[in-house]
């Protein structure tokens, strides 16, 4: 019989947790996203990204799930929960741009909120916001009551 090999995951972080920047508004999620968004990319093609978060809302990391172009980036909504499994989050926040400067979600954006809502609620990681920045501000679809 061949040998089968030991799947194994490690999770150790080297910052203290008290030093964790934390988010536990959608005013603070987009003050965090535009410190670590590509200021160039901003109005030039669409990004979607997902910040992680411990139990008590700091930040364990984000990740850059897609990067497509001017009107639309593909997500795929097992990227977004890879990302947050092996990054051990408790909840998360969604986030993309909308280079047009559109301030409204689309009809993809809210169908894509609502499968990552149902696709954490099984998971057990809920989703805390989605978050659409663009120049001149940004919208959080929560707020909208569009989650």
């Amino acid at each position: 019989m061949p040998q089968i090999a030991e799947v194994t995951l490690a999770y150790k972080s080297t910052v203290p947790v008290e030093t964790l920047p934390k988010i536990t508004s959608p005013d603070e999620a987009a003050a965090y996203l535009r410190s670590i968004w590509d200021d160039d990319h901003l109005e030039l093609k669409e990004e979607f990204v997902v910040v992680i978060l411990d139990n008590m809302k700091h930040v364990l990391g984000w990740s850059l799930i897609s990067s497509g172009g001017s009107t639309a980036t593909i997500v795929d909504t097992a990227a977004i929960f890879q990302v947050a499994l092996l990054g051990k989050a408790n909840s998360i926040i969604l986030a993309h741009n909308h280079p047009s400067g559109n301030r409204k979600a689309s009809t993809a954006d809210v169908q894509l909120t609502k499968r990552a809502v149902e696709a954490g609620k099984l998971l057990g990681i809920p989703v805390e916001d989605h978050i659409i920045l663009y120049r001149s501000g940004f919208t959080s679809l929560r707020n909208e009551a569009l989650m």
